[in-house]
């Protein structure tokens, strides 16, 4: 007839594990009458899930020893491997995944463990799930992937690695929240410099096959970049063949924005790829221009150029407005929004080669003429 099981036993080694008593856990699990390896709190949680929590590396081992299953969740669905990434014990979580816990194990809001690992910005233990068969695209209830997440923290290795193990740049959350949407909601709601990511994460999802055009239902990636000033990613956006919108949020002029927040670079982009601008745009653009002297304008408006390129550009822009389109900018125009529409509103470049065209045809379609720094 087996032992009955002490409940006071039980209550004595969690609170044992809880203090990081080794010497009574080792004890408890000594007496030949106690084999409780199941036994969970009101939480759900077995001593192992206290002893992960707590870092008590020595204690997990005598649990594992003792035959504790170390794939059991508690109420919230979690793992010991969910509760070691969720608590930063990197050092055990990569000990567990060693052991052979279950690495896709999910919790009840449907993460699964590599989600946590990114969540909580682990690099290490990521390289290590993403070298065994985890879901890259595994998504949770709200439809959040392992990119979304690291995007989130502004990792931009780990974005890297998720990408060239397959991670769909493209994914959508419940919300049609894209993973460059994503970037740019958490840039905007950082705290100053805490997201200093953002060109490098932008640009390897341009490259990778992120769609350039796509919105979340208010904001395209180019309205975005332009309305966070973000003349790099702005620029490579236009330069890779985005489709261009007419108009910013709340019908404001795209121009207007883009003159305001942007380099001179990012407006001539945006007229070359087909953006018509009116005159009344220009003179907003021209109203916009600071009549303050430069070094006020050093100091008020620090990292912007305070130089003379507002004023050049508006003299382009006066004579753009008064110029309809030429022949060959409208045959330019007409065959990169093909190109936008065949590619799937993917970056065009990889595709201007292919076109059974003169050189010097290909060269002005990609519109080498403006200074290529994306």
């Amino acid at each position: 007839m087996p032992n009955k099981i002490n409940v006071d036993e039980d209550y004595f080694l969690l609170e044992a594990v809880k203090a990081g008593k080794e010497s009574q856990v080792r004890s408890i699990l000594s007496n030949s009458c106690y084999r409780s390896v199941d036994y969970v709190d009101c939480r759900g949680r077995t001593a192992l899930h206290w002893a992960t929590e707590y870092g008590y590396k020595n204690i997990i081992r005598l649990l594992l020893d003792s035959k504790w299953s170390a794939d059991l969740a508690d109420n919230k669905g979690q793992t010991p491997l969910h509760i070691a990434c969720n608590h930063h014990k990197t050092d055990i979580a990569t000990w567990l995944i060693g052991m052979g816990c279950d690495v896709n194990a999910r919790d009840d809001a449907g993460n699964a463990v590599l989600q946590r690992a990114i969540h909580n910005n682990l690099e290490s233990v990521v390289h290590l799930l993403c070298k065994l068969d985890v879901g890259i695209n595994s998504k949770n209830k709200n439809d959040w992937s392992p990119l979304h997440e690291a995007i989130r923290v502004g990792n931009k290795d780990i974005v890297r690695l998720l990408i060239s193990k397959g991670a769909d740049v493209n994914a959508l959350t419940q919300y049609k929240a894209t993973p460059f949407s994503t970037a740019i909601f958490y840039y905007r709601i950082a705290q100053k410099n805490s997201y200093g990511s953002l060109d490098p994460i932008g640009r390897t999802l341009v490259l990778n096959g992120g769609r350039l055009s796509e919105s979340d239902g208010q904001w395209s990636p180019l309205l975005s970049c332009i309305s966070i000033g973000n003349s790099y990613i702005a620029g490579m956006l236009l330069y890779h063949g985005c489709r261009v919108d007419s108009h910013g949020q709340y019908g404001r002029s795209l121009l207007v924005d883009a003159f305001t927040r942007c380099d001179t670079n990012v407006v001539k982009l945006l007229v070359t790829c087909g953006y018509r601008l009116t005159v009344e745009e220009v003179e907003q653009c021209t109203r916009r221009i600071p009549t303050f002297s430069r070094s006020f304008r050093r100091l008020a408006f620090s990292g912007h150029a305070t130089g003379t390129n507002g004023v050049k550009m508006i003299v382009w822009l006066r004579e753009r407005v008064h110029n309809c389109f030429s022949l060959q900018e409208l045959a330019r125009m007409t065959i990169r929004k093909s190109l936008n529409a065949g590619s799937g509103d993917r970056s065009i470049l990889n595709n201007i080669p292919k076109l059974i065209l003169p050189r010097v045809i290909k060269e002005y379609i990609a519109i080498d003429e403006i200074e290529n720094v994306y």
